[in-house]
């Protein structure tokens, strides 16, 4: 039995710095200095677990991974992908429409909206028919959000709350993070349904081109030859990095491809 009354109050927030949790954001200070303080026992075992204990065979890999609380938000919406009505006909080009969306409302209902230039309006396709004519009403809408919010109650709802929670935060943990952030360890994550992941899985055809004959990239080529550009003015020093952060973040992204395999 120890003391703990001088243990620094900040060491699980560094852990959880340290392996990227709380979204992967680049700053944390909203989550200390908004935390409750808690009431906590001044005196705790220490005994250290068996699995570090010289006599331990195993070592498990679940220890290595810290605990992450949930911060799952609210849900909006059940189904947002792109309609099996893509990719607008030509003559539906020619009256604007730039795509179509299947949606799948909290309360069961199915819409299929149009994106044209002008907007997002719902029109009166199904699954058997095409009919890129609006609906009435047609609901016509500057933004997906805001049509979104006419259709369904509950994501109008849950919307505001999600965005509620986003606001609180400190501006720098909105921040997306501007490099790959990847895990030696994650725990297991529960396989949902979603058609943007399905989508993309074979619509996107980022890391392909090392399947391509003759299109073997050769990452150390690339990046000599990006760290031999030119750096005498700002222009040029821009151009360097730029290019130095773009082949770094392909070599990531492919190794990361090839130890996942």
């Amino acid at each position: 039995i120890t003391d703990m009354s001088h243990m620094d109050p900040c060491l699980p927030h560094c852990i959880r710095l340290f392996y990227h949790l709380d979204d992967r954001s680049l700053s944390f200070l909203n989550v200390i200095t908004q935390e409750k303080k808690k009431s906590r026992a001044e005196s705790v075992d220490c005994t250290p677990p068996d699995y570090i204990m010289p006599s331990c065979k195993e070592r498990p890999l679940l220890p290595l991974q810290p605990f992450a609380k949930e911060q799952k938000g609210p849900q909006c919406i059940k189904v947002l992908t792109t309609s099996g009505w893509n990719p607008p006909p030509g003559y539906r080009k020619m009256h604007g429409d730039l795509m179509y969306l299947y949606v799948v409302t909290l309360e069961d209902k199915h819409y299929h909206i149009t994106a044209c230039t002008r907007g997002f309006f719902l029109n009166q396709c199904t699954e058997e028919e095409f009919n890129a004519k609006p609906a009435v009403p047609s609901h016509l809408c500057h933004s997906l959000i805001e049509l979104l919010n006419q259709l369904s109650p509950a994501f109008k709802r849950n919307f505001s709350v999600l965005q509620k929670k986003r606001t609180q935060r400190h501006p720098f943990e909105r921040v997306a993070t501007p490099y790959q952030v990847y895990a030696w360890a994650s725990p297991l994550t529960e396989h949902t349904v979603d058609a943007i992941r399905a989508e993309d899985t074979f619509s996107s055809k980022l890391g392909y081109e090392e399947h391509i004959p003759g299109q073997t990239r050769d990452w150390n080529e690339e990046l000599q030859t990006t760290r031999e550009l030119p750096r005498k003015n700002l222009p040029e020093r821009l151009l360097r990095e730029r290019a130095i952060f773009k082949v770094h973040s392909d070599f990531v992204a492919g190794a990361t491809r090839g130890a996942m395999a």
